[in-house]
């Protein structure tokens, strides 16, 4: 039986940096597949040990154990003159990392690891598996900022689930210089954030 799950985060450079190097201390024959569509049909042009040494926005988290690069150069379909990779398979994650808002952009918006696997397969489960252990254990968990229907903010005192934001991006996002953390429209902070600091 197939199993679909994810875990949307806050990353700056830095970070995904921190994060790339983590990945690749925990084993490294995982690499980054850049998954945007392109006419670069070329693998090796497409890999890289870190995504912040790419300026693509979305990825696949390759890992080698477990596909082979010939298999991975034809996990993809054509359309006209653009390859499409494949970004979840046995063997790979999709990563799509944080951007600035569109419409503001002192704000970051959220990426986003999502992978499936079959729950018979033991390999494939277990190095996902510690890949968002990884994410979590480098990260602090965000609360939301909001404000009340008395029209007054607030910050809510349970943390949110299945998100989670990278040492830099809670300093550099945490609401005190103007710029936050964003999922869609909704803001969030820092755990140790409070109404007094955002006044």
């Amino acid at each position: 039986m197939e199993k679909v799950r994810q875990l949307e985060f806050f990353m700056t450079i830095e970070d995904e940096r921190l994060f790339c190097q983590r990945i690749r201390e925990f084993n490294p024959k995982i690499v980054f597949l850049s998954t945007i569509p392109s006419t670069e049909s070329d693998i090796d042009a497409r890999l890289f040990e870190s995504t912040a040494n790419s300026p693509g926005f979305a990825f696949s988290i390759v890992n080698f154990d477990l596909v082979s690069k010939k298999e991975l150069s034809k996990r993809y379909t054509k359309y006209g003159d653009y390859y499409h990779f494949v970004k979840v398979a046995r063997g790979q994650m999709q990563f799509l990392r944080s951007h600035p808002d569109i419409y503001e952009p002192q704000h970051l918006q959220y990426g986003r690891i999502a992978d499936s696997y079959d729950s018979e397969d033991e390999e494939d489960k277990k190095w996902k598996n510690k890949v968002y252990s990884i994410l979590r254990k480098s990260g602090y968990r965000v609360h939301w900022y909001y404000t009340n229907p008395e029209g007054k903010p607030e910050i809510k005192t349970k943390a949110e689930s299945g998100i989670i934001a990278l040492p830099n991006a809670i300093r550099n996002y945490n609401g005190k210089n103007g710029c936050f953390m964003c999922h869609d429209r909704a803001k969030f902070v820092g755990g140790d954030t409070t109404i007094e600091d955002l006044k």
